[in-house]
């Protein structure tokens, strides 16, 4: 494997990682972006995957919020403690020798020198990057510019002409049509309907959760799904508001989507946030994984279970 490591913090702008991440895999695939809370497989030691994804890309990105470099737990600053993840990420990407790029996001600085642990000191003296609501699509599109040519030729996006694009995506719907109802070669449409027919029905229908968000507030949330050829689509709630869905897929038994809302403060123009949830279908029950990010505060991921609602 070869391609881009994103190293960030739960606790500081998860919303931009899980962006940033999306983008990056629009370019470069993927099978070349990893993130640890996508890609490593439940059961799987997280130490060793991390150090194994890091010694196979090429580039490493730190993603820096306003809350990376004072996130502390129990009276002690984490990137203080040995054996942080975020420290030891990028002690690796250091000693790798790899280009590791620091990206700054929700209106954060690049931390000094003296403010590091000396193992990661030198952080502070490679380029960095600012990436903004306001002006994301460029600003991803420079960061692009300089990822490519750190990256083996077989990795980087090649150009072709339209016919090509547009065979190469005639290839990927009928492959993405095959994947999602599983009639592979060997097993009949017959069975590739029934397939399909089973998943629609486990994770179509409405679902309510009981979500502790990080502030405090817990509120019983619903989400009413479907699936139509491959898409997931319907509304999710957040703080007992419906918000449509969109981009919503399904791989495999996981699926995810995307809602928005706004956050205000005072009687100043609001903030729109982007809501990532990810579900993965375990005995009957979804299991989420909830990242929010682009307001004025920045949110850790939430962990929650939906059950279906009675009569949903």
């Amino acid at each position: 494997m070869s391609g881009v490591f994103i190293s960030y913090r739960r606790d500081d702008q998860p919303g931009f990682a899980g962006r940033l991440a999306d983008a990056l895999a629009s370019t470069f695939g993927a099978d070349n972006v990893f993130r640890d809370i996508e890609d490593i497989h439940p059961g799987e030691d997280f130490v060793v995957a991390i150090e194994k994804q890091l010694a196979a890309v090429d580039v490493m990105l730190v993603v820096i919020g306003p809350a990376w470099l004072t996130v502390s737990r129990n009276g002690i600053r984490r990137l203080d403690e040995p054996d942080d993840f975020v420290r030891r990420e990028i002690e690796a990407g250091l000693r790798s020798g790899k280009a590791v790029l620091p990206v700054l996001v929700g209106g954060a600085t690049m931390p000094a020198e003296n403010d590091l642990p000396r193992s990661i000191a030198a952080l502070a003296r490679r380029q960095s990057f600012i990436l903004s609501d306001v002006g994301w699509t460029s600003e991803v599109s420079r960061l692009v510019g300089v990822i490519k040519p750190l990256l083996p030729a077989s990795s980087r996006p090649a150009r072709r002409s339209r016919l090509l694009w547009g065979l190469a995506a005639l290839a990927a719907s009928v492959w993405l049509v095959v994947g999602l109802t599983g009639n592979w070669p060997g097993r009949s449409s017959e069975q590739a309907k029934q397939v399909s027919a089973e998943l629609t029905q486990s994770i179509s229908g409405r679902w309510v959760a009981n979500v502790k968000y990080d502030w405090g507030a817990e509120h019983a949330e619903r989400f009413d799904l479907r699936l139509d050829n491959g898409e997931v689509q319907g509304t999710a709630s957040y703080l007992r508001v419906a918000r449509s869905v969109e981009q919503g897929i399904l791989k495999g038994e996981q699926i995810s989507f995307v809602t928005r809302s706004q956050e205000v403060v005072g009687d100043g123009p609001g903030r729109e946030v982007m809501h990532r949830y990810r579900a993965t279908l375990k005995a009957g029950e979804l299991h989420f994984v909830l990242e929010s990010g682009g307001g004025f505060s920045t949110h850790p991921p939430v962990e929650f279970v939906a059950r279906r609602e009675a009569g949903g």
